[in-house]
């Protein structure tokens, strides 16, 4: 009996051990947009030209509009929970929602982070780098040339694929730079984002 269980309980650390080995992170601190996976580390000069917050008490919305040195801008985006809450769909689910996307093609995959060409509505094509390493944060950086994307994949992983789709939508008006749509609708009556289980009696 005793063997049983030890072989159960080094099978279960084994098992987290390896789910917890690949890290990826996505970040920005005072003029530095930083992506990592593991030990690679892509650091990218980044103006901030403006800042915006929302609340819709269960979940925030930092979005940030950074002026790349190409003279084009993207959108970092960090939504986080209240701590009581979380994100309920699956990430590939937000991000439809979010981004009422038509369609996406999966462009690289790693530990957490996700690269993707999404189909807006509008028939544009919009380069996606997203991170969720945990149920209560999502962070979304978009709004690359497909080269711009291809660079910063590649220097993270030198075998990341090239993205398919060319012709994309770069942002040059940082006006019109958000192409996310969050609404009270979306994050409490979709559901984006339930209560933790605990608060539920699970």
């Amino acid at each position: 009996m005793k063997r049983v269980f030890y072989f159960i309980t080094a099978v279960t650390a084994a098992l987290l051990l390896s789910a917890c080995g690949a890290l990826s992170h996505i970040g920005y601190r005072d003029g530095t947009l930083v992506i990592s996976m593991d030990q690679a580390i892509s650091e990218l000069h980044a103006v901030e030209t403006a800042k915006r917050i929302d609340s819709y008490k269960s979940l925030f919305i930092y979005q940030h509009i950074l002026r790349l040195k190409e003279g084009n801008f993207v959108v970092y985006e960090n939504a986080k929970t209240d701590i009581q809450y979380e994100f309920e769909p699956t990430m590939m689910r937000t991000i439809d929602v979010v981004f009422e996307t038509r369609k996406k093609v999966l462009v690289y995959a790693y530990a957490h982070l996700r690269a993707y060409q999404l189909f807006l509505p509008n028939g544009k094509i919009l380069n996606l780098i997203a991170q969720q390493s945990e149920s209560q944060e999502l962070q979304l950086l978009y709004g690359m040339s497909s080269a711009q994307m291809d660079r910063l994949l590649h220097s993270l992983d030198p075998h990341a694929p090239a993205t398919p789709y060319r012709d994309v939508l770069v942002i040059r008006d940082p006006h019109h730079a958000l192409q996310t749509h969050w609404d009270v609708q979306k994050v409490h009556f979709y559901p984006l984002v339930v209560p933790l289980p605990r608060l539920l009696g699970f």
